[in-house]
């Protein structure tokens, strides 16, 4: 899928220096932050190698996850394209943050026993360069944790669709037309975009899990570059546990140790349709 390469720039020059709604922020409402980050901290910490592992923290964005992880125990440090202060540096002010860019790690070959990433690698122009990096920076025996959405996901869109289409006959606008004032959603914004996107899902999910296994395809899109963004319609990648999988194959000296949330019931045998992506990938400790 062809995108707009200036509509990506823009977006990633965004996040490096913009102050408006373009990631999370919590302000002084600590106990809201902490929970935001927190199954998402429980699922690093319990895949990391020991439990004081070194760990870089990928697009931390406030820190709230950084500063979780060390609480636990773990020498975690942050890492953002932005350059604002922190907000978590608000209980610790001597929180690690290095300002840099996911896709060009600012770290020697083998320096961390964890990289993990959260709501990120949808957000990057080059996800495949992002996965490399990672795998470059971790020690033999390290492990990858990337968690977020998944954008394929065929029953969480057709879930929207159904709403989509019940707003649409309570109104008796049967044929809503996009304007340009709308979002870009990556399940699509009006009705007919809804159900058009969940056919779209359908078909790249089957690729993914028959026909790409051997050749990944990260399938890119084009983002919206007018904050406050929400629901990732600023995401440029459709992010998707399938395409991981693939490129561990691909890539050698990987082995999967898990591809699904802790707490999601089914998710062993469900989870390439599941809203979620959740992977842990061990380096081969001999690399």
């Amino acid at each position: 899928m062809k995108t707009d390469r200036t509509r990506l720039e823009q977006v990633q020059q965004m996040y490096s220096e913009s102050d408006a709604a373009v990631r999370g922020r919590f302000g002084a409402d600590v106990e809201q932050a902490l929970a935001y980050v927190q199954r998402y901290t429980r699922f690093v910490s319990a895949h990391a190698p020991g439990p004081s592992s070194r760990i870089l923290d990928v697009g931390c964005g406030g820190g709230w996850s950084t500063l979780v992880l060390r609480r636990m125990g773990h020498r975690a440090e942050g890492l953002d394209l932005h350059a604002h202060a922190l907000e978590a540096r608000a209980l610790d002010p001597g929180l690690p943050y290095t300002q840099g860019d996911a896709t060009k790690l600012p770290f020697p070959e083998g320096t961390f026993d964890v990289v993990s990433m959260r709501d990120v690698l949808e957000h990057v122009p080059e996800p495949r360069k992002a996965l490399d990096e990672a795998v470059r920076v971790l020690r033999p025996g390290g492990r990858l944790i990337v968690v977020g959405p998944n954008l394929l996901s065929v029953p969480v869109n057709a879930y929207w669709a159904v709403r989509h289409t019940v707003r649409v006959l309570k109104t008796k606008q049967l044929w809503e037309r996009r304007t340009e004032e709308m979002p870009r959603h990556p399940g699509g914004n009006t009705m007919p975009e809804s159900w058009a996107y969940t056919a779209h899902h359908l078909w790249h999910t089957a690729r993914k899990l028959v026909l790409e296994r051997s050749q990944p395809r990260f399938l890119m899109r084009e983002p919206d570059a007018r904050p406050p963004f929400h629901a990732d319609n600023d995401a440029c990648y459709y992010c998707n546990p399938m395409d991981l999988r693939n490129w561990a194959r691909q890539h050698g000296g990987l082995r999967l140790v898990q591809g699904w949330a802790d707490d999601r019931r089914g998710g062993r045998w469900l989870w390439p349709v599941l809203g979620g992506t959740w992977m842990v990938f061990e380096r081969d400790a001999s690399a």
